[in-house]
C-alpha cells in the first residue's frame, strides 16, 4: 500500500518541537546545517493509492486508523527518492530519515505529520511530495467501498516532486521546513536595575563587540543633528571641488557593476532552472523500467521482441515528464515497427497485431513465411551475427 501526501505552511518552532533535544543534538553532530521537512502523510477521509499487485484504488481512512498509522511510524524510518517496484527496501539508497511525528487537526481533519531529516547529499533535490509504503488490512463489500481496517507495518517513505507525482490524499499540504543551524545573537545594552547599569565605556564596548552600525542605534534625524557629523558634512561640501563629476563617474561605474550582477544572476537562475528540469527528467526516466514491464504483459511480447526492445530502452527520453506513459507507448510502437522492418530484411515477416488497449486483442509475434524457411542460415541468430538476441 502506498499513500501519497504533500506539505503545508508550519512554523519552524513547531517542527523543532516535534524532535527531542537528544535527537536534534545527534543530527547536528552529523550535519552542521540540517534541513528538516514536515510532511502530512495521512488524514481521515478518502485517499487514492497504489495497492501492490492491483494498481490504484480508493479507500477510506477513519480517525482510529489515522492514529494507528501515526503510532506505527518509527523514529529512524528510512526515506527514499521515489518508489521501488515493491515495498522491499533491499538495495535501495536512503536519502534521509524520520526524526519526529505528531497528530494535528488540519482543516477539521485529524492528520499524521512526520518530521523528516534530509541527508546533506540529497538536500538539493526538489522534494515536496511524500508517499508512505505500508502493509495495511483493507475491508469492504467491493473494491469501490474499501476502508482501512488495520495498519500492520510502515516500511518506508518515498519522496518525490509534485510536478510528476500526484498526492493520494486530496487535503495533504506542505507544512514547512526547518533549518536547524546555529544562530548568532547580538548584545543589547540598556540601563535598568542595579544589576544592568552600564558605564559609557561599557556601552561603547558592547556596541563595538556587537558590530552595530550607528544607524542601527540612532535614527537618521539624530545622526544628522549631531554637531560632529554636521561639521564634517559641511567641510566636505566646501572642499568637494569636482564632487558632482566624481559622483557621476562613480554612479556610472556602479551602474555597470549592477548590470553585470543582474546578468550573472540571470545566468544562475537559468542554470538552476535547467538543473531542476534535469532532475524532473531523471526522476521520470526511473519509471521507464516498470512501464515496460506493464506494457510487456499488455502487448504479450515474445522473448525476441523483449530483448530487442530492452537493448533500445536507453534511447528513450521523455519530452514532457507529465505525459510519460503516453510518450513511452508511442516509443514502443516505433521500436516494434523498426523490429518488423529489420526482421523482414533477413527474410522473416512479422505479423504485428493491434494494441490490446485499442482492439482488445493480444500482442505480436514473429511468423515465418514461405519466402523464409527456417533452414535459411541468414535468419538463424546462431549463424548471423547481425541479429541481436540479448540486451545491450
Amino acid at each position: 500500500m502506498r499513500i501519497r501526501a504533500t506539505l503545508r505552511a508550519m512554523a519552524s518552532s513547531e517542527i523543532e518541537a516535534m524532535i527531542s533535544a537528544e535527537k536534534l543534538a545527534e543530527i547536528k553532530s552529523r550535519d552542521r546545517n540540517p534541513i528538516i521537512k514536515a510532511f502530512v502523510v495521512g488524514h481521515e477521509g478518502e485517499a487514492r493509492g497504489n495497492l501492490v499487485g492491483y494498481g490504484n484504488i480508493v479507500k477510506r481512512w477513519f480517525v482510529d486508523m489515522v492514529k494507528r498509522l501515526n503510532e506505527k511510524i518509527p523514529s529512524g524510518l528510512q526515506l527514499f527518492h521515489g518508489h521501488a517496484a515493491t515495498n522491499d527496501n533491499a538495495g535501495r539508497v536512503p536519502i534521509g530519515e524520520v526524526v519526529g511525528k505528531k497528530l494535528l487537526n488540519i482543516k477539521d481533519r485529524l492528520s499524521s505529520v512526520v518530521a523528516c531529516w534530509i541527508y546533506p547529499d540529497y538536500r538539493h533535490l526538489p522534494l515536496d511530495v511524500a508517499s508512505i509504503e505500508a502493509d495495511v488490512d483493507l475491508e469492504g463489500d467491493d473494491k469501490d467501498k474499501l476502508y482501512v481496517a488495520d495498519v500492520n507495518e510502515i516500511t518506508g517513505i518515498a519522496l518525490g516532486n509534485s510536478e510528476i507525482e500526484t498526492p493520494g490524499f486530496p487535503g495533504a499540504e506542505l507544512l514547512g521546513q526547518l533549518q536547524a543551524m546555529a544562530r548568532r545573537s547580538r548584545i543589547v545594552a540598556f540601563k535598568g536595575d542595579n544589576n544592568m547599569d552600564m558605564t559609557l565605556a561599557e556601552l561603547k564596548k558592547a556596541i563595538q563587540e556587537s558590530k552595530l552600525q550607528p544607524s542601527e542605534v540612532f535614527d537618521q534625524e539624530i545622526l544628522a543633528s549631531d554637531p560632529v557629523i554636521k561639521e564634517h558634512v559641511q567641510e566636505k561640501i566646501k572642499n568637494a571641488r569636482g564632487y558632482d563629476v566624481r559622483q557621476y563617474e562613480k554612479l556610472t561605474d556602479k551602474k555597470a557593476e549592477l548590470e553585470q550582477k543582474v546578468k550573472d544572476l540571470e545566468t544562475k537562475i537559468q542554470a538552476a532552472e535547467q538543473e531542476k528540469q534535469n532532475l524532473v527528467l531523471e526522476t521520470a526516466k526511473t519509471k521507464v523500467g516498470p512501464l515496460f514491464e506493464t506494457q510487456k504483459e499488455k502487448r504479450k511480447l515474445d522473448e525476441k521482441q523483449v530483448k530487442y526492445i530492452q537493448a533500445r530502452l536507453g534511447d528513450f527520453t521523455p519530452q514532457k515528464p507529465e505525459e510519460l506513459e503516453k510518450e513511452f507507448d508511442v516509443h514502443l510502437d516505433n521500436i516494434l515497427k523498426k523490429y518488423k522492418e529489420d526482421a523482414e530484411v533477413f527474410g522473416v515477416t512479422i505479423e504485428t497485431k493491434p494494441d490490446p488497449d485499442k482492439t482488445g486483442n493480444g500482442g505480436t509475434g514473429p511468423v515465418d513465411t514461405k519466402s523464409a524457411p527456417i533452414e535459411n542460415k541468414y535468419v538463424d541468430p546462431a549463424k548471423n551475427p547481425m541479429i541481436r538476441t540479448d540486451a545491450a
